[in-house]
């Protein structure tokens, strides 16, 4: 019972003075996993009631095995043998593997601890996508699901083309360069666009790196378009 054998690594954890047994879960499947609301809100509560200290899963439509299946080893490596903090072994392995990231981004939920003044934890849940940013691929900052913001129209980031526009940054300021589009069905373009403020660089000066909270507020998805 998974249940079970978490709580009673819960209780070690709790008694022992040093660092503690981390449990997670990798769930190897794409899709509606990691892309639907109520399916993470799901799979964030395993983080949430402590039965896993994180949850792992692919948030793409797809993925090629023999290409995110290192960078997943890499991961887990990071987080069982070198001991890394959550998000920075996710950093350091799909962060650094390009190939990988732009197969499909990432999701991640994760529980970290804070100290407090009395010496005792505050135990705090994010979720996160950690996605390649790709315009070539009408990917802006990650996103697959981004539309036209013409009301009348609403075209599928497929049905439009995206070029970075004007001034371009390099290493961690990649993301303050702003994007042009054109939607090839009803012809609308817009200049400027900056990434929205939600939208997150990684540490490593990696372009195109980005990462956000996930799943999107209705605010963040009409940012990208999204009505509904």
């Amino acid at each position: 019972n998974i249940r079970l054998a978490s709580q009673e690594i819960a209780k070690k954890n709790a008694a022992s003075t040093g660092r503690p047994f981390i449990r997670g879960i990798v769930i190897s499947s794409c899709g509606s996993t990691g892309r639907v609301s109520e399916s993470v809100a799901r799979l964030s509560r395993l983080v949430e009631m402590d039965i896993f200290d994180f949850v792992f899963c692919f948030a793409g439509v797809s993925t090629v095995d023999s290409i995110v299946v290192p960078a997943l080893s890499r991961f887990v490596e990071n987080v069982f043998v070198y001991d890394m903090g959550l998000w920075a072994a996710l950093e350091r392995s799909f962060g650094e593997d390009k190939h990988a990231l732009n197969t499909t981004p990432v999701m991640l939920s994760f529980a970290e601890f804070s100290k407090r003044p009395d010496d005792t934890r505050d135990r705090v849940v994010n979720t996160r996508v950690l996605a390649y940013s790709n315009f070539k691929d009408a990917r802006p900052w990650g996103f697959d699901i981004y539309r036209c913001s013409n009301p009348t129209c609403g075209a599928h980031a497929h049905d439009m083309i995206f070029h970075a526009d004007g001034r371009q940054y390099y290493g961690i300021r990649w993301l303050e360069a702003k994007m042009k589009t054109t939607c090839m069905k009803c012809q609308q373009t817009r200049r400027k666009i900056a990434a929205p403020s939600w939208i997150h660089s990684c540490r490593a000066e990696n372009i195109g790196r980005c990462w956000y909270q996930w799943p999107l507020t209705l605010a963040q998805r009409m940012d990208l378009g999204i009505t509904h």
